[in-house]
């Protein structure tokens, strides 16, 4: 009896303490589930918070609204219609001249100051024959303004702009048109060919990221074809005037800005619809599944707010001054590598903007060095002698010399024994002395040594 008197007092003195520890344990449930909500309820309020920001600041951020935004007014005369016909038109060469042809073809298209062998004369000729009505209509799209092509928004990630590759073609036609003008001697041909090359660039204006890429390849053959103009004819002060305008009012100086925030539209529609992804962005299948529990834990708001502002760090870096940019954009990629404060969409649906960036960067000095080396010609001209420095053109020719954009810096210049040269030192940020691409040269770091250049020869 005494001692199952002990053991009765013995149980006695446990249940206090095993109520104490199921109460503690109850008190860290109701914390537990006070913090989550808090949490939670202060994801969605910052999420949303934050998009009616943007909205109120005029960003679209769905792809309903992007459409809206870049949809075709009837009211004006569409150049967009007269290229989808001239891409339609487009004629490719025979095997023959496949082998000769550059730029279309297999071949390497001429040094800028080497003469046209006249067998390929003969086969460019030919060949422009052939594309006569694509070429007809890609010159007569210059004089129309407006050009909206037939863009279905409402497809995401999936949709088709089906004439970039003939896009490119015919751009490569035209620099075919244009070496064939200089090889007769006819400059005021040639100098249109640019001017067509140009407006089929400005025609592909829209938030996507593709189309831009596009773009800035077309305006890079551009200015590539103004370099073998210039050392191939001589052009008159006006000659050099007008192609000057063109190089400077053919661009869409927010364009970029409207390609990221058309990318975050598809950024967005990604996390309302990841079963939409294709497979190479993660699998949207997968992903569907794995958000379930990310939305009941709150993780999913906050995984779309640090995408929306991640891409707003990327927007707000283009309002800084050019030579500044690169760095700011280097400093969110690397917050971005880190993947610090990022969920899992984000990490997925990010795409590559530092190395877009760069060919964005690549594109605005290969135009500054061209309208500058156009303002030389210009001073060549009328002063009978090159100038010594970029200086001299300023403010005759040049309100003020360009800056380089990779480094914020005045573009450099040099005199060559025949000629002159005008770069940058591009995204290395090493100067190479105005260095020719040459694949097989590289820095010790593994970067490309070369700078963004001009030449001219004669």
């Amino acid at each position: 009896m005494k001692g199952q008197g002990a053991a009765m007092n013995k149980s006695h003195r446990g249940e206090p303490r095993r109520f104490k520890i199921r109460y503690l344990f109850l008190g860290l449930l109701v914390l537990l589930l006070v913090w989550f909500a808090i949490f939670r309820i202060g994801a969605y309020r910052d999420l949303n918070g934050r998009m009616a920001e943007l909205e109120q600041a005029g960003y679209p951020l769905t792809l309903a609204e992007l459409g809206q935004a870049h949809s075709i007014d009837p009211a004006f005369d569409n150049g967009a219609d007269y290229y989808l016909a001239a891409f339609s038109h487009y004629r490719e060469p025979n095997d023959a001249a496949n082998e000769i042809l550059p730029w279309v073809g297999k071949a390497d298209k001429p040094a800028r100051t080497e003469p046209l062998d006249p067998a390929l004369l003969q086969a460019i000729e030919a060949f422009l024959g052939e594309n006569e009505k694509a070429l007809s209509l890609l010159h007569e799209a210059v004089e129309l303004e407006y050009a909206r092509y037939p863009m279905d928004f409402s497809q995401g990630f999936d949709m088709l702009s089906p004439w970039l590759k003939e896009m490119r073609r015919c751009a490569f036609l035209l620099s075919l048109e244009g070496l064939a003008a200089c090889a007769q001697d006819d400059p005021n041909r040639a100098i249109e060919t640019v001017h067509a090359t140009l407006a089929l660039a400005k025609s592909q204006d829209c938030p996507v990221i593709i189309n831009r890429l596009v773009q800035i390849a077309i305006r890079a053959l551009a200015y590539s074809n103004i370099e073998q103009v210039v050392n191939r004819v001589t052009l008159t002060d006006a000659q050099l005037q007008t192609v000057s305008g063109w190089v400077q009012t053919y661009v869409n100086p927010d364009g970029y800005r409207q390609t990221l925030i058309g990318e975050r539209c598809f950024g967005l529609q990604m996390f309302r619809a990841p079963g939409e992804m294709s497979p190479d962005m993660g699998g949207g299948r997968i992903v569907s599944v794995v958000l379930v529990p990310l939305k009941v834990l709150g993780l999913y708001d906050r995984d779309v707010l640090s995408y929306i502002n991640l891409m707003q760090d990327y927007i707000d870096a283009l309002e800084l001054p050019q030579g500044e940019r690169l760095a700011a954009y280097q400093a969110v990629e690397e917050r971005f590598s880190s993947g610090k404060g990022l969920g899992l969409l984000t990490r997925i649906i990010m795409p590559a903007l530092m190395r877009t960036y760069q060919l964005e960067t690549r594109n605005i000095a290969r135009r500054r060095v061209t309208w500058t080396a156009l303002a030389a010609e210009r001073f060549r001209l009328a002063e009978g002698r090159l100038p010594t420095t970029l200086d001299e053109l300023v403010p005759t020719y040049l309100d003020a010399v360009p800056i380089d954009p990779f480094d914020g810096q005045p573009l450099r210049y040099r005199l060559l024994e025949k000629g002159f040269l005008v770069y940058s030192i591009g995204e290395d940020n090493s100067d190479d002395g105005g260095a020719e691409r040459d694949r097989d040269s590289r820095h010790p770091d593994g970067s490309l040594k070369w700078d963004i250049n001009f030449f001219v020869e004669r």
